[in-house]
C-alpha cells in the first residue's frame, strides 16, 4: 500500500540527522511498529497526541505535521491532509532535513491538489518545489510529478511548447529511473499529439503506455490511457472506434470500482475505528480531569486547614505580645506626653517673650530713631551756616540711616526665624503694596531726589503671603535706592509672574553677583557711602525659598541692576 511506502520514507534514519528529541524518536519506532501491524487508528492516535504537546520545537511541529498530512492522504481524508501540510509549510524551521521535509510537503499539495482537478493551486505548489527536487534514484517519483503538474498546467493553457518541454523532462526522468512511470508520461504527450491532428503519433503513444501499464500491473493507469484514447478518438470523429474503446473501458472501469469500493470500506472501517477511539479517549481524559479536580479541591481543602489552624495559633500568640507591648508603650506615651507638654509650654513662653521684645525694638527705639531722622531732615536744621554743626548733623544722620537700617533688618529677620513654614496667601493688589514700600522708603527717596515709575497696572492682583511681598519689595527698593545715583529713576515692572525692579546706579561688582544671596555678603557701600549688614537680600531669598518663590539678578548695562521676584506659577 502507499502509505506503507510513504511512512517508511518518513521514518527512515536519514531524517533524523537534524536534532530532535527522544520523544520524537519515540514516535518514529513506535510509528514504524504501527505500521508493521497496519493499526492505522493507532497511527492516527498517536500523531494527534503529539501535536497536543506544548513543548515541541520548530522543526519537532514542522514534521509531526507532516506525518499527519501524509496519514490523512493515505486513509482519504484530502482536505485534512491539505490543512495539516500547509500548516507544515507555515512552521518552517532551519536546517538541511527541515528544507527536505519542506519541499515534499509542496510535491504533496500539488498532488492533492492536481487529484482534486484545481490545476492552478496545483501548478502554484509545483512551481515553489520544481527547482528543489532533483533527478535521483530516490526522487525520482516526486520529480516525474512535478513536471507532469507542470506540463498538464500548459497544455490546459495552449502552451504546447512549455508542455512538451515539461513532458519530456518527465520522460527522460522515467527512462532512467522508473519505467512504469513512463505510462502516466506518454498519456499526456498524446493529449499534445492529438491537439495537434497527429492522430496515428497520438494512438502509437497511448498504445505503448497501455503496453507498459500491463506490464507494471497499473490498472488505474491503463484506465486513463483508454479514457484518453476514446476522448482523442471522439474529438476527431471516429465514433465507432471510440465505442469499442468503451465497451473496453467499461469492463477495466467495473474492476477499478469494484477495486476503489473496497478501499473506500476500507478506509471509513479506518476512519469509524478512530472517530471511536477519539471519544473514548475523550471520555477517559474527562473522567481523569473531574477525578483531578476532585483530589485537587480536597488538597486545597487540607492545605486551608492547615494554614488557618496556623495563623489562629500565630493570632493568638501575637494578641498576647502586642497586649504586653500595648501596657508598656501606653505608660511610655504618657510619660512622653507629660514632656512635650511642658516644653510646649516653655516654647510658648518664649515666643511671647520673643514678641514682646520685638515689639520694645520696634515701638521704643525705631520709633525715636524715625523721629530724629525727620528732625534732622528739616530745611532749617540742614540749612544751619555752621559748617561744622553742619558736618555734625550729616555724620548724625548717616548714623541714625544706618541704625534704621540695621534695626529694620534685625526685625525682618525675627519676622523670617518666626515664619517656619509656607505662610498662608491671599489675593492681593501688586499697585498697593509698591506704595506701601515708597512710603516707607520716602525719607530716602527725597534724600537722593530719586523717583519710582511704577509700571504695574492698577487692576494687577496677585496670590501671595502680603507679609512675606512686603519685606521682599521694601528691601530690594531699599537696594535699589541705595545704590542709585541723585536725581535718577528705579522702574517697577510685571511680566509672566516676576517682579522686575530696575536701577541705574553703580551696579554690583561682578564677583559678588553670583554670591548676593549668600549669608554674610555684603553688597557694599551705596552712592552717598550708606553702608549695611548683607542680611536683607539673604532675608529675603530665604523668604521666598520657604513659599516656592525665588530671587534673581544681573547687571543692568550699561549702568545699575534689575532685580527679578519671582513668584510661584
Amino acid at each position: 500500500m502507499k502509505y506503507i511506502a510513504l511512512l517508511l520514507f518518513l521514518c527512515t534514519s536519514s531524517l533524523w540527522s537534524q536534532d530532535v528529541s527522544p520523544t520524537i524518536q519515540k514516535l518514529r519506532n513506535n510509528l514504524n511498529r504501527l505500521n508493521g501491524e497496519t493499526k492505522l487508528d493507532s497511527i492516527g492516535y498517536l500523531i494527534e497526541n503529539h501535536l497536543a504537546k506544548n513543548n515541541l520545537s520548530g522543526f519537532e511541529l514542522q514534521l509531526v505535521l507532516f506525518f499527519q498530512g501524509n496519514y490523512y492522504n493515505q486513509i482519504g481524508r484530502t482536505s485534512g491532509a491539505i490543512m495539516a501540510l500547509q500548516k507544515s509549510i507555515i512552521q518552517k524551521a532551519e536546517g538541511k532535513e527541515a528544507d527536505r521535509i519542506y519541499y515534499k510537503s509542496l510535491y504533496i499539495l500539488a498532488d492533492l491538489y492536481f487529484t482534486k482537478k484545481d490545476y492552478k493551486k496545483a501548478f502554484f505548489y509545483a512551481g515553489l518545489c520544481r527547482d528543489k527536487i532533483p533527478a535521483s534514484n530516490n526522487k525520482a517519483n516526486e520529480y516525474i510529478g512535478i513536471h507532469l503538474i507542470t506540463g498538464y498546467y500548459y497544455y490546459l493553457n495552449y502552451d504546447h511548447a512549455k508542455s512538451m518541454q515539461e513532458f519530456l523532462l518527465a520522460e527522460q526522468a522515467a527512462k532512467k529511473y522508473d519505467r512504469c512511470k513512463l505510462s502516466e508520461v506518454y498519456v499526456k504527450t498524446a493529449r499534445i499529439y492529438s491537439r495537434k491532428d497527429q492522430l496515428d503519433k497520438a494512438k502509437k503513444t497511448i498504445t505503448e503506455s497501455i503496453r507498459i501499464a500491463d506490464s507494471c500491473d497499473a490498472l488505474e493507469n491503463k484506465i486513463n490511457a483508454i479514457r484518453t484514447l476514446r476522448e482523442m478518438l471522439v474529438e476527431h470523429g471516429e465514433f465507432e472506434a471510440a465505442h469499442r474503446t468503451f465497451e473496453k473501458l467499461d469492463r477495466l472501469v467495473g474492476m477499478e470500482d469494484t477495486k476503489r469500493r473496497n478501499t473506500r470500506i476500507d478506509s471509513f472501517e479506518v476512519a469509524n475505528r478512530i472517530k471511536l477511539k477519539e471519544q473514548q479517549n475523550i471520555n477517559l481524559k474527562r473522567i481523569n480531569e473531574s477525578a483531578e479536580i476532585k483530589l485537587q479541591k480536597q488538597k486545597i481543602a487540607l492545605v486551608a486547614s492547615l494554614i488557618g489552624i496556623s495563623l489562629l495559633i500565630i493570632l493568638l500568640y501575637s494578641i498576647f505580645v502586642l497586649t504586653r507591648k500595648q501596657s508598656v508603650t501606653h505608660e511610655t506615651l504618657k510619660l512622653q506626653k507629660k514632656q512635650i507638654e511642658a516644653r510646649n509650654s516653655d516654647l510658648k513662653r518664649l515666643n511671647l517673650l520673643h514678641q514682646k521684645i520685638f515689639t520694645v525694638i520696634s515701638h521704643d527705639f525705631k520709633e525715636p530713631i524715625t523721629t530724629l531722622k525727620v528732625l534732622l531732615g528739616k530745611e532749617e536744621i540742614l540749612s544751619n551756616e555752621n559748617t561744622v554743626v553742619a558736618s555734625y548733623i550729616k555724620a548724625i544722620s548717616q548714623q541714625l540711616e544706618q541704625s534704621d537700617a540695621m534695626l529694620t533688618s534685625l526685625l525682618d529677620w525675627a519676622k523670617t526665624e518666626l515664619i517656619t513654614t509656607i505662610s498662608s496667601t491671599s489675593e492681593v493688589k501688586l499697585s498697593d503694596l509698591i506704595a506701601a514700600a515708597r512710603r516707607e522708603l520716602s525719607h530716602q527717596l527725597k534724600a537722593k531726589n530719586i523717583t519710582i515709575e511704577n509700571r504695574v497696572l492698577k487692576e494687577t492682583s496677585i496670590v501671595f503671603n502680603p507679609t512675606v511681598l512686603s519685606i521682599v519689595l521694601r528691601n530690594i527698593i531699599g537696594n535699589a535706592i541705595k545704590f542709585s545715583y541723585e536725581n535718577s529713576t528705579i522702574i517697577i515692572e510685571y511680566e509672566n509672574n516676576e517682579i522686575i525692579i530696575k536701577d541705574f546706579g553703580k551696579g554690583i561688582e561682578p564677583k559678588k553677583i553670583d554670591k548676593l544671596f549668600k549669608k554674610n555678603i555684603n553688597p557694599g557701600v551705596g552712592t552717598n557711602m550708606e553702608s549695611g549688614f548683607g542680611m536683607g537680600l539673604y532675608l529675603c531669598q530665604e523668604l521666598m525659598l520657604k513659599n516656592k518663590g525665588t530671587l534673581d539678578v544681573f547687571n543692568n548695562e550699561p549702568s545699575g541692576c534689575i532685580f527679578k521676584i519671582i513668584l510661584p506659577k
